[in-house]
């Protein structure tokens, strides 16, 4: 089983544009509206991919219902905490070039109440669960939450014997892989900024840098590179995987998705040379779907075989 935890989840609202005019009247095209949020999305990943999960995280309001609703007509598994406020909507505005432009709401507070309400009950799930159960920690936590909130979590539920996911950037990521989780996915970006150098990193240097986060707890790392494609590394191997060439329509959740297919890979104890061929295949099926809809099995398994990787001698 995989438990999904979004702190601050979306009404995700994706629209065209052939040119963003700053400034001026720009008369969108095509809304889509989704139920959003990192954690959100890799749930309804993992339900394509025909995985168990469960989304729990904090809901409000109206906006709150909508994703409730949009994830139950889903077949998707819920149990969220229902907090004060309103769920935020999140606009995410692309133009004829796939060049994106966001514009996201701060979302309702969540106080420390809230946060044990969330734990209680995530650990109420994994008891009823008879098999091994993952959480995957993913994307910001709003206004009010403390920023070592994923570094305490993953301790907490280590001492449960759970796993842990972790994806999030900024001081949520550089506290939490403090705590060692089992599985973390920076982009070139965010491994830049954690180490404080420049972005335009070699794949030696990506190797050199990732391969510090993997200790006796933390056995996977990924670092995704857009359409430069991503390493994976574990203790023995270092696989490249080259970006598919597709028909973009968005770019948005592709992160997501890679997660998504990953955590049901690790949970069916997958080789790392099929995790890497299913996580690809996914994220690039997800950037060919409008809004953050993830892709079709059946599209997923299409592109599968067209992944290329290739094995690279490690650093040491």
């Amino acid at each position: 089983m995989i438990i999904t935890v979004t702190f601050n989840p979306a009404i995700d609202k994706t629209a065209y544009v052939d040119n963003l005019v700053v400034g001026g009247l720009n008369r969108l095209e095509h809304v889509i509206a989704d139920a959003g949020g990192k954690g959100v999305n890799v749930s309804k990943t993992i339900q394509q991919l025909q995985g168990a999960t469960i989304a729990t995280g904090f809901l409000g309001g109206s906006a709150g219902q909508f994703i409730l609703n949009n994830l139950n007509d889903l077949g998707i598994q819920t149990d969220f905490i229902e907090v004060e406020g309103q769920t935020r909507t999140n606009l995410k505005v692309l133009n004829q070039n796939m060049e994106l432009t966001e514009l996201n709401e701060p979302g309702p507070i969540v106080t420390d109440q809230d946060i044990e309400k969330l734990i209680d009950r995530i650990l109420t799930i994994v008891k009823r669960v008879p098999d091994q159960t993952w959480v995957v920690l993913s994307g910001n936590v709003g206004p009010g939450v403390n920023k070592d909130i994923y570094q305490n979590l993953i301790s907490r539920f280590q001492q449960e014997n759970i796993k842990t996911i972790l994806d999030a950037d900024g001081e949520l990521f550089k506290n939490g892989v403090k705590a060692k989780p089992y599985f973390i996915k920076p982009n070139r970006f965010e491994l830049s900024q954690y180490f404080g150098v420049e972005e335009e990193l070699s794949n030696e240097k990506v190797i050199e840098l990732a391969s510090t986060f993997l200790n006796d707890q933390t056995k996977l790392v990924v670092v995704s590179m857009g359409i430069e494609g991503s390493i994976f590394l574990t203790a023995d191997e270092v696989i490249l995987a080259k970006a598919l060439t597709i028909d973009y329509r968005s770019a948005v959740g592709a992160g997501d998705a890679m997660v998504a297919a990953i955590a049901w890979g690790l949970e069916q104890n997958m080789s790392l040379d099929d995790l890497v061929s299913w996580s690809v295949a996914t994220s690039a099926g997800a950037c060919m779907s409008e809004g953050t809809s993830p892709a079709s099995r059946q599209v997923i398994e299409q592109l599968k075989p067209r992944v290329e990787a290739t094995k690279w001698q490690k650093i040491k």
